[in-house]
């Protein structure tokens, strides 16, 4: 009687149970009609045994939408959309849009070229973050590499320069004091000289004291040419001193300029980079100007001490010749007599001597200041260049390289970011889909929110279920969507439950929320189409099945009532299997073509009755218990 539900057990099952039932309740309806004079016997609905599929279902309303729908702006990763627009570009920075190759409505594939902004700011950032990245590089090669020939070399001569210096200053400061001792030995000479000769003028009268100031002329001209003699010696001395320093300079220079060119040449021979070729070149040519730099200074030197000579050679000569005329002098007045102004001269000659030795001894303990603060300068450089000779020759430390290291992870990280930026000018659709929006323009700025707006093309069906049905759901379960619009039917799968319900309006049912996914949409389908849900939540095929309406009793002690051969019923205990409000299946106890009594139907009057409805209609509705309806 059922067999042909068997053929699609998951399509209008209850629709066509209820034809069944129909027709049942027809042919009661005709066999009682069939006696319309005074009383006659109850009459009996029946249904037959038959194998068919018992299935329980949900059914519920929903609509279509996108799967997903992707908002994308400039300079920004796309953005799930979750009722809020994207933010705009990275860092708020200004995007000049060159390209929009797309509309709204426009279908696009996963990768597909949207739209594009001027990429010069974000592609010279890229450049900068790869050379910082490369010098970052370098310098953990270098300093990892540790010293070369050429550095070790280069401390050592360091050192040298500064001991150079240290012994200088202390020869120096030792011939500056003897030079300020005779001095002041020779002011104070002249002081005594002075006096004497004022008391022998004094005494002796004009001519001894004329014959005395010759004598002290001459001794002054003596004083100054020894004197001169002696700076003549200290000023060769440093100036021999300077010489040997600037030709130091001269010699680190040209080490220097040969440990740039060997290294030009191993890199060229190494086919290093032209990054890596250039740094060298530049290395060359400033160790060539610093040579000729050295060059220049030593020429300079030289000429300065050689005019430095010329100048003191002269003084000498100056000087000598002044004795010359002071012991002329002192002839001619030894042969022609005192001046008249004598004793005036030799008080003035007292207080000039006495000013002399006050100014040389002021003098004499500035430069003593300054020569000991010399000599200390280069104690100080000479302990630096010592340091960095066993800095250097050691080799970097590990902090050292550590820190390297981090510089190349923040210079990487630095050209990660310039990278995603330089891709952020371009906007690709990262799904199959539809677009939605289209916010840009080519030639002007793009605005700081959404630029474009991409919804996926694969659907999804939005529906709520009641509370009663939420504990037979599970994801997976697979369900039939039926598209008002289109007339037709898709498959789907239940994808995700709310667990929170919620009572729409201002009472009723609790409901929860459910998304299924549709398998292949059929054409023509849109977001906000909508939809009827029918899930299949249990089922049992090719079984035995009766209406529901014909079990009595309750659970593990079901009967029914089966017509005997002369159509009396007969309780008969049966063993059920999956219950739903239509259908019960028959697991032991009946068999294929058996007639179990489904309700009666009560005798009738003597006359006839006619019109719809089924008067007397008495269902034996089961007692309790079952896996409950759909």
């Amino acid at each position: 009687m059922f067999e042909h539900l068997g053929a699609g057990p998951k399509m209008k099952l209850k629709a066509a149970i209820a034809v069944v039932l129909l027709a049942i309740a027809v042919a009661a309806v005709g066999s009682v009609f069939a006696s319309p004079f005074g009383p006659a016997p109850a009459q009996y609905l029946t249904a037959a045994v038959v194998k068919t599929t018992v299935a329980q279902q949900i059914v519920a309303s929903g609509s279509v939408r996108s799967a997903a729908t992707y908002d994308l702006a400039f300079g920004a990763s796309p953005v799930l959309e979750l009722g809020a627009p994207a933010a705009g570009g990275a860092g708020g920075a200004v995007w000049l849009v060159s390209t929009v190759v797309v509309k709204t409505g426009d279908r696009v594939t996963r990768g597909a070229v949207l739209a594009t902004a001027d990429t010069a700011a974000a592609t010279a950032s890229v450049q900068l973050a790869k050379a910082g990245l490369a010098a970052a590089k370098a310098r953990l090669a270098v300093d990892g590499a540790g010293p070369t020939a050429a550095d070790r070399a280069a401390a050592y001569d360091a050192i040298l320069q500064a001991q150079q210096q240290l012994d200088l200053a202390r020869q120096t400061g030792t011939v500056t004091s003897q030079q300020s001792s005779l001095q002041v030995r020779q002011a104070e000479a002249a002081l005594v000289a002075a006096r004497a000769k004022l008391a022998a003028d004094q005494t002796a009268g004009p001519v001894t004291s004329t014959i005395q100031a010759d004598q002290a002329a001459v001794l002054a001209a003596q004083q100054q040419v020894d004197t001169l003699t002696l700076e003549n010696r200290a000023a060769a001395t440093q100036a021999g001193g300077a010489a040997q320093a600037s030709a130091l300079k001269v010699s680190q220079a040209q080490a220097a300029l040969q440990a740039a060119a060997a290294q030009l040449a191993a890199d060229q021979a190494a086919h290093a980079s032209a990054a890596t070729i250039a740094t060298d070149r530049a290395a060359v040519a400033q160790a060539q100007t610093a040579l000729d730099a050295a060059n220049l200074d030593l020429s300079t030197a030289s000429a300065s001490s050689s005019q430095a000579a010329q100048l003191s050679a002269l003084k000498l000569t100056q000087a000598q010749q002044a004795l010359q005329a002071a012991q002329a002098r002192l002839a001619a007045d030894q042969a022609a007599g005192p001046p008249v102004a004598t004793i005036q001269s030799d008080q003035a000659a007292i207080a000039t001597a006495q000013a002399q030795l006050d100014s040389l001894r002021l003098s004499i303990k500035s430069s003593a200041t300054q020569a000991s603060g010399q000599i200390s300068s280069a104690a100080l450089s000479l302990s630096i260049a010592q340091n960095g000779y066993a800095s250097k020759v050691v080799g970097a430390t590990a902090a050292t390289i550590s820190t390297d290291q981090s510089a190349v992870a923040g210079a990487q990280e630095t050209l990660r970011l310039a990278q995603l930026t330089l891709d952020g000018a371009t906007l690709r659709s990262p799904v199959d889909g539809i677009v939605v929006a289209v916010n840009v323009v080519a030639g002007a700025a793009a605005p700081a929110g959404l630029d474009v707006a991409v919804s996926a093309a694969s659907l999804q069906v939005t529906a709520t279920v009641t509370e009663t049905d939420l504990p037979s759901l599970k994801l997976g379960q697979k369900a039939d969507v039926s598209l008002t619009a289109l007339g037709t039917t898709a498959t789907a799968t239940v994808l995700s439950i709310s667990p929170t319900g919620s009572i729409p309006g201002s009472g009723g049912v609790v409901t929860y929320p459910i998304v299924l996914a549709l398998a292949t949409p059929p054409a023509g389908t849109f977001s906000g189409m909508s939809a009827q849900v029918t899930i299949i939540t249990a089922q049992a095929t090719n079984v035995l099945a009766v209406p529901s309406i014909a079990l009595n009793g309750g659970t593990g002690q079901y009967t029914v009532q089966v017509l005997d051969a002369s159509g009396k019923p007969q309780n008969r205990p049966v063993q059920v299997g999956l219950i739903t409000g239509t259908l019960a299946e028959i697991t032991s106890g009946l068999a294929v073509g058996d007639l179990v009594v489904t309700g009666t139907v009560a005798p009738l009057s003597g006359t006839n009755t006619s019109g719809g409805g089924l008067p007397g209609l008495l269902p034996a509705a089961p007692a309790g218990g079952g896996q409950g309806g759909g």
